[in-house]
Protein backbone atom coordinates (compact mmCIF):
# COMPACT_ATOMS: atom_id res chain seq x y z
CA UNK A 1 0.00 0.00 0.00
CA UNK A 2 2.96 2.24 0.67
CA UNK A 3 4.26 1.77 -2.86
CA UNK A 4 0.43 2.87 -4.52
CA UNK A 5 0.88 6.17 -2.06
CA UNK A 6 3.81 7.17 -3.39
CA UNK A 7 2.50 7.85 -7.04
CA UNK A 8 -0.76 9.61 -5.96
CA UNK A 9 1.52 11.90 -3.58
CA UNK A 10 4.12 12.75 -6.74
CA UNK A 11 0.92 12.94 -9.04
CA UNK A 12 -0.77 15.28 -6.73
CA UNK A 13 1.96 17.77 -6.13
CA UNK A 14 2.71 17.95 -9.59
CA UNK A 15 -0.82 18.89 -10.54
CA UNK A 16 -0.89 21.41 -7.93
CA UNK A 17 2.49 22.55 -9.45
CA UNK A 18 1.09 22.61 -13.07
CA UNK A 19 -1.83 24.42 -11.42
CA UNK A 20 -0.21 27.12 -9.94
CA UNK A 21 2.02 27.33 -12.87
CA UNK A 22 -1.13 27.92 -15.93
CA UNK A 23 -2.94 30.75 -13.26
CA UNK A 24 -3.44 33.91 -16.04
CA UNK A 25 -1.94 36.57 -15.74
CA UNK A 26 -3.11 39.72 -14.19
CA UNK A 27 -4.34 42.50 -16.60
CA UNK A 28 -1.35 44.70 -14.80
CA UNK A 29 1.37 42.56 -15.58
CA UNK A 30 0.03 42.03 -19.26
CA UNK A 31 -0.12 45.36 -19.83
CA UNK A 32 2.10 47.32 -17.35
CA UNK A 33 4.80 44.17 -16.94
CA UNK A 34 4.75 42.16 -20.11
CA UNK A 35 8.56 41.29 -19.81
CA UNK A 36 7.96 40.02 -16.33
CA UNK A 37 8.60 36.36 -15.57
CA UNK A 38 5.67 34.49 -14.45
CA UNK A 39 5.20 33.45 -10.96
CA UNK A 40 6.93 37.13 -10.44
CA UNK A 41 5.49 39.70 -7.96
CA UNK A 42 4.54 43.63 -9.50
CA UNK A 43 7.12 45.85 -8.42
CA UNK A 44 6.16 48.29 -5.72
CA UNK A 45 4.28 50.91 -6.80
CA UNK A 46 4.45 53.35 -3.38
CA UNK A 47 7.17 54.60 -2.06
CA UNK A 48 6.40 53.53 1.83
CA UNK A 49 7.39 50.12 2.70
CA UNK A 50 4.09 50.45 5.48
CA UNK A 51 2.05 49.45 1.48
CA UNK A 52 0.11 46.45 2.10
CA UNK A 53 0.64 43.79 -0.96
CA UNK A 54 -3.26 44.23 -1.39
CA UNK A 55 -3.28 48.26 -1.94
CA UNK A 56 -0.40 47.77 -4.38
CA UNK A 57 -2.14 44.88 -6.38
CA UNK A 58 -6.00 47.08 -6.31
CA UNK A 59 -3.63 50.05 -7.55
CA UNK A 60 -2.08 48.34 -10.43
CA UNK A 61 -5.71 46.52 -11.26
CA UNK A 62 -6.94 50.26 -11.25
CA UNK A 63 -4.10 51.94 -13.13
CA UNK A 64 -4.21 49.29 -15.69
CA UNK A 65 -7.76 49.82 -16.44
CA UNK A 66 -6.94 53.22 -16.67
CA UNK A 67 -4.59 52.53 -19.35
CA UNK A 68 -6.37 50.05 -21.21
CA UNK A 69 -9.33 52.59 -21.33
CA UNK A 70 -7.53 55.70 -22.54
CA UNK A 71 -4.38 54.65 -24.25
CA UNK A 72 -4.89 50.84 -25.39
CA UNK A 73 -8.21 51.95 -27.20
CA UNK A 74 -6.54 54.17 -29.82
CA UNK A 75 -2.97 53.04 -29.33
CA UNK A 76 -3.74 49.83 -30.95
CA UNK A 77 -5.15 50.74 -34.01
CA UNK A 78 -1.53 52.81 -34.79
CA UNK A 79 0.38 49.75 -34.08
CA UNK A 80 -0.70 46.18 -33.26
CA UNK A 81 2.94 45.04 -31.99
CA UNK A 82 4.62 47.94 -30.05
CA UNK A 83 3.75 46.89 -26.39
CA UNK A 84 6.17 49.26 -24.75
CA UNK A 85 4.31 52.22 -24.58
CA UNK A 86 1.96 51.24 -21.66
CA UNK A 87 5.10 50.17 -19.43
CA UNK A 88 6.95 53.54 -20.02
CA UNK A 89 3.75 55.26 -18.81
CA UNK A 90 3.42 53.19 -15.92
CA UNK A 91 7.15 54.34 -15.31
CA UNK A 92 6.25 58.40 -15.28
CA UNK A 93 3.24 57.76 -13.11
CA UNK A 94 5.00 55.77 -10.57
CA UNK A 95 7.75 58.50 -10.29
CA UNK A 96 5.07 60.99 -9.86
CA UNK A 97 3.27 58.94 -7.33
CA UNK A 98 6.18 58.44 -5.09
CA UNK A 99 7.00 61.78 -5.30
CA UNK A 100 4.06 63.06 -4.72
CA UNK A 101 3.29 59.93 -1.48
CA UNK A 102 6.70 61.51 -0.24
CA UNK A 103 6.14 65.00 -0.22
CA UNK A 104 2.80 64.41 1.23
CA UNK A 105 4.00 61.85 3.75
CA UNK A 106 6.93 64.57 5.37
CA UNK A 107 3.98 67.18 5.35
CA UNK A 108 2.40 68.19 8.41
CA UNK A 109 -0.98 68.83 7.76
CA UNK A 110 -2.35 69.78 11.08
CA UNK A 111 -2.29 73.65 10.59
CA UNK A 112 -4.41 73.08 7.05
CA UNK A 113 -6.74 70.84 8.75
CA UNK A 114 -7.65 72.70 12.26
CA UNK A 115 -7.24 76.44 11.19
CA UNK A 116 -7.51 76.13 6.95
CA UNK A 117 -10.30 73.84 6.16
CA UNK A 118 -12.81 75.17 9.01
CA UNK A 119 -12.41 79.00 7.78
CA UNK A 120 -13.32 77.90 4.32
CA UNK A 121 -16.04 75.88 5.53
CA UNK A 122 -17.42 78.73 7.34
CA UNK A 123 -16.72 81.28 4.87
CA UNK A 124 -18.50 79.06 2.28
CA UNK A 125 -21.33 78.15 4.93
CA UNK A 126 -21.64 82.28 5.05
CA UNK A 127 -21.49 82.88 1.37
CA UNK A 128 -24.32 80.49 0.96
CA UNK A 129 -27.21 81.52 3.30
CA UNK A 130 -25.93 85.35 2.34
CA UNK A 131 -26.97 84.45 -1.15
CA UNK A 132 -30.28 82.71 -0.10
CA UNK A 133 -31.23 85.62 1.89
CA UNK A 134 -31.11 87.38 -1.69
CA UNK A 135 -32.68 85.61 -4.07
CA UNK A 136 -36.39 87.00 -4.55
CA UNK A 137 -34.82 90.46 -3.47
CA UNK A 138 -34.03 93.11 -5.81
CA UNK A 139 -30.62 92.67 -5.69
CA UNK A 140 -31.45 89.38 -8.03
CA UNK A 141 -33.84 91.14 -9.98
CA UNK A 142 -36.49 89.33 -8.39
CA UNK A 143 -35.48 85.98 -8.96
CA UNK A 144 -34.22 86.44 -12.05
CA UNK A 145 -30.62 85.54 -10.82
CA UNK A 146 -30.48 82.14 -9.52
CA UNK A 147 -28.89 81.29 -6.83
CA UNK A 148 -26.11 79.44 -8.06
CA UNK A 149 -25.54 82.20 -9.66
CA UNK A 150 -25.75 84.29 -6.37
CA UNK A 151 -22.63 82.03 -4.50
CA UNK A 152 -20.41 82.62 -7.50
CA UNK A 153 -20.55 85.98 -7.55
CA UNK A 154 -19.33 86.01 -3.87
CA UNK A 155 -17.26 82.87 -4.03
CA UNK A 156 -15.78 83.31 -8.11
CA UNK A 157 -13.30 80.66 -9.00
CA UNK A 158 -11.76 80.26 -12.62
CA UNK A 159 -11.89 76.54 -12.17
CA UNK A 160 -15.94 76.45 -11.62
CA UNK A 161 -17.83 78.42 -14.03
CA UNK A 162 -21.56 79.82 -12.15
CA UNK A 163 -23.35 76.72 -13.55
CA UNK A 164 -21.04 74.58 -11.57
CA UNK A 165 -19.07 73.48 -14.80
CA UNK A 166 -15.26 72.04 -14.58
CA UNK A 167 -12.94 74.01 -16.85
CA UNK A 168 -10.49 71.35 -18.04
CA UNK A 169 -7.78 73.95 -19.02
CA UNK A 170 -7.56 74.76 -15.59
CA UNK A 171 -7.06 71.79 -14.37
CA UNK A 172 -5.12 70.31 -17.60
CA UNK A 173 -1.89 73.81 -16.70
CA UNK A 174 -2.71 72.45 -12.70
CA UNK A 175 -1.31 69.06 -13.87
CA UNK A 176 1.09 70.06 -16.09
CA UNK A 177 2.25 71.89 -12.87
CA UNK A 178 2.36 68.71 -11.00
CA UNK A 179 4.40 66.65 -13.26
CA UNK A 180 7.09 69.33 -14.14
CA UNK A 181 7.83 68.83 -10.46
CA UNK A 182 7.47 65.72 -9.72
CA UNK A 183 9.41 64.62 -12.68
CA UNK A 184 12.99 64.79 -13.86
CA UNK A 185 13.98 66.51 -16.16
CA UNK A 186 14.42 64.02 -19.12
CA UNK A 187 11.27 62.24 -18.34
CA UNK A 188 8.91 65.83 -18.16
CA UNK A 189 10.78 66.71 -21.79
CA UNK A 190 8.99 64.64 -24.39
CA UNK A 191 5.68 66.38 -24.56
CA UNK A 192 4.12 63.41 -26.29
CA UNK A 193 4.54 61.48 -23.35
CA UNK A 194 3.63 64.01 -21.26
CA UNK A 195 0.86 65.23 -22.95
CA UNK A 196 -0.63 61.17 -22.40
CA UNK A 197 -0.08 60.87 -18.90
CA UNK A 198 -1.71 64.66 -18.19
CA UNK A 199 -4.61 63.73 -20.02
CA UNK A 200 -4.94 60.21 -18.55
CA UNK A 201 -4.70 62.21 -14.82
CA UNK A 202 -7.27 64.69 -16.40
CA UNK A 203 -10.05 62.08 -17.54
CA UNK A 204 -10.17 60.35 -14.48
CA UNK A 205 -10.16 63.12 -11.87
CA UNK A 206 -11.68 65.63 -13.81
CA UNK A 207 -14.32 63.31 -15.46
CA UNK A 208 -14.86 60.48 -12.66
CA UNK A 209 -13.68 61.72 -9.18
CA UNK A 210 -14.62 65.00 -8.70
CA UNK A 211 -18.02 64.96 -10.04
CA UNK A 212 -18.41 61.93 -7.47
CA UNK A 213 -17.04 62.74 -4.75
CA UNK A 214 -18.60 66.71 -4.45
CA UNK A 215 -21.72 65.21 -4.52
CA UNK A 216 -23.77 65.97 -1.37
CA UNK A 217 -24.84 62.37 -0.80
CA UNK A 218 -21.22 61.17 -1.31
CA UNK A 219 -20.22 63.62 1.65
CA UNK A 220 -22.63 62.30 3.89
CA UNK A 221 -22.14 59.24 3.22
CA UNK A 222 -18.60 59.28 3.68
CA UNK A 223 -19.04 61.40 7.12
CA UNK A 224 -21.48 58.55 8.29
CA UNK A 225 -18.90 56.19 7.54
CA UNK A 226 -16.10 57.89 9.11
CA UNK A 227 -18.83 58.57 12.29
CA UNK A 228 -19.95 54.93 12.77
CA UNK A 229 -23.30 53.53 14.21
CA UNK A 230 -24.50 55.71 17.29
CA UNK A 231 -24.51 53.93 20.61
CA UNK A 232 -27.78 54.27 20.80
CA UNK A 233 -28.03 51.93 17.80
CA UNK A 234 -26.38 49.39 18.59
CA UNK A 235 -27.84 49.06 22.05
CA UNK A 236 -30.84 48.91 20.61
CA UNK A 237 -29.93 46.47 18.43
CA UNK A 238 -29.05 44.25 21.44
CA UNK A 239 -32.40 44.82 23.20
CA UNK A 240 -34.35 43.81 19.83
CA UNK A 241 -31.90 40.36 19.61
CA UNK A 242 -32.53 39.68 23.52
CA UNK A 243 -36.49 40.20 22.87
CA UNK A 244 -36.64 38.16 20.06
CA UNK A 245 -34.93 35.46 21.83
CA UNK A 246 -37.34 35.45 24.84
CA UNK A 247 -40.02 35.43 22.28
CA UNK A 248 -38.69 32.26 21.44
Amino acid sequence: MSGNLRPRSTHSNSFTSNTTKQQPATLAKRLLFPHLPPGSDLPPLFASPACSPELNAEAYDFLALALRAFVNTWWTKVTRYDKELLPEITIVLTTVLRTLETRLLSTDFSLFMFSVVPSLITQHYRDYRHATSKVSTSYAMGGAVPLPLLFHQMQPHVAISPEGKIDEEYFRQAFDHVLRSCLPPQDYAPEAERYIVREIILKVLVKDVIPRVTQPWFIQRTILDLLGPSPDAESDKVCHLICFRIRL
